[in-house]
């Protein structure tokens, strides 16, 4: 079969790699000569799900400098390839050869409903404008104020002696500023029953397994009742009162005429509204957080310039209120946080047509795995890449080096929440290491990383040593 670069064959523009390292000539329309990426080796069907479960990133780092940017591989009986480098992230610009489509038709399949399709296909970027034209920084500064009293509501218990799980609390207190900010309502469920809609949803639109095996266990059942029966309420209350539907993501769907292909929006489609929030923050914006706890409790010297950075700036507020957009070492510590441990560091598509990439053919329909966090690693870059070390992030010119931390994705799919999902983060572990001391619990003190598919960090105990005075 014939090929052609991209430029030609799409009408668009070769993708554009953010470092002068890529070459987006190497990605072309076309089979080529059909040689597909080399398989790793690995135990038959099952392959490496150990290491793929855990913490992936020294794996995929060793697994690329022994195949090279792109390779593939069983998971328990499906084979997923693996696109690495400048070269793989400049393709998540181009739906023409990399799309959503097939898991957000999953998605509405098991959900009941149409709306999971503006996240891909033909009218995507008509819906995304509606989430980043209110999911944005003036969100987080008109609504600062209920944030942080969310989370002062939360560690209202956290006397001292008192100890926790930093990721079952930074989850807790996620869900409860997403619905109070994005659904006008305070969290109205338990975590465990969360947990249960959020991982079955996902195992259901990743899992490769019928959709009546994966949403009919009756526990799931029994959640999905009651999150619809509250769904429908706020779908009325939103239909009802213009000024509170200002106030939410789900009004903000309402404010647009949808396209001819998907209809009038009916209640059945905006119930999944207040779910999809929880699904969006629940892994991505708790784990973030999690990290960024253990990673100043590890390192005292941090957690004092983070804290002195905040009292100058609460004596220079005039109401006492600190925008995180202005506390720079905890900006640097969140980015340097999440390079080491990126909740997210890797990001599914499927392949819309055969393309060569690097020389190799991606064939029509694959499952492709790109690799976001393909830079964080990179000793160019990052010199002695393991250890932590925020200064990176604090010399004059950081940009570049911000530009290849890809915490919540990349390119036409990116996530809507990018702008106020950090923020959100670092409200809350401002929050809780300038009003509290605390401790890591020795014996716990260490995070076993588990990815669920989001990085996690498990098994860590935090104990309260005892409020602090804030300036």
């Amino acid at each position: 079969m014939q090929t052609e670069p991209l430029a030609a064959s799409t009408g668009l523009s070769e993708p554009k790699c953010p470092f002068s390292g890529a070459s987006p000539g190497s990605i072309k329309v076309g089979a080529g000569n059909g040689q597909r990426p080399p398989k790793v080796k690995c135990l038959p069907f099952i392959g490496p799900i150990k290491q793929f479960t855990g913490d992936v990133i020294p794996w995929l780092e060793e697994t690329r400098k022994q195949y090279g940017e792109a390779f593939r591989f069983p998971l328990v009986g499906n084979e997923l390839t693996v696109l690495c480098g400048d070269d793989a992230i400049a393709l998540l610009e181009h739906e023409e050869l990399l799309d959503t489509y097939k898991s957000q038709e999953i998605l509405a399949r098991a959900l009941k409903s149409k709306l999971p399709m503006t996240h891909s296909g033909p009218n995507h970027k008509y819906y995304r404008k509606i989430h980043t034209s209110w999911l944005n920084r003036q969100l987080e500064r008109q609504r600062r104020e209920e944030i942080v009293k969310t989370v002062s509501e939360h560690v209202n218990n956290w006397h001292p002696g008192h100890t926790f799980d930093p990721l079952k609390e930074s989850q807790s207190q996620t869900v409860d500023v997403l619905s109070r900010i994005l659904n006008g309502e305070p969290f109205p469920f338990t975590s465990k029953e969360l947990s249960t809609m959020v991982h079955t949803v996902i195992f259901a639109t990743y899992g490769h397994v019928p959709l009546w095996l994966a949403l009919n266990n009756p526990v799931f059942l029994k959640v999905a009742k009651k999150m619809d029966e509250n769904s429908m309420k706020l779908v009325r209350r939103v239909r009802q009162d213009p000024e509170f539907a200002e106030k939410t993501l789900m009004g903000q769907y309402l404010k647009v005429a949808p396209k001819d292909d998907l209809g009038e929006w009916k209640d059945e489609d905006l119930k999944i509204v207040p779910i999809t929030a929880y699904l969006a923050g629940y892994d991505t914006v708790a784990s973030a957080a999690a990290f960024m706890l253990y990673q100043l409790l590890s390192h005292p010297e941090w957690l004092q310039k983070v804290r002195d950075e905040y009292n100058e700036l609460t004596r220079e507020a005039a109401d006492g209120s600190v925008d995180p957009m202005k506390q720079k070492v905890l900006r640097a510590i969140f980015m340097e946080t999440t390079r080491i441990n990126p909740p997210g560091a890797l990001v599914i598509r499927y392949a819309n047509q055969d393309f060569q990439f690097k020389g190799y053919t991606i064939r029509k329909g694959s499952e492709v795995i790109i690799q976001i966090s393909s830079n964080h690693m990179n000793e160019e870059l990052f010199p002695n890449p393991t250890k932590f070390d925020p200064t990176r992030f604090l010399e004059d010119d950081t940009s570049q080096l911000k530009r290849t931390i890809l915490t919540f994705g990349s390119g036409a799919h990116r996530c809507t929440g990018a702008m106020v999902g950090p923020l959100f983060s670092q409200e809350m572990v401002s929050y809780w290491i300038n009003h509290f001391d605390l401790e890591l619990v020795p014996g716990n003190d260490k995070p076993r990383i588990v990815a669920a598919p989001f990085t996690q960090p498990m098994d860590l105990k935090v104990r309260v040593k005892g409020p602090r005075a804030v300036a």
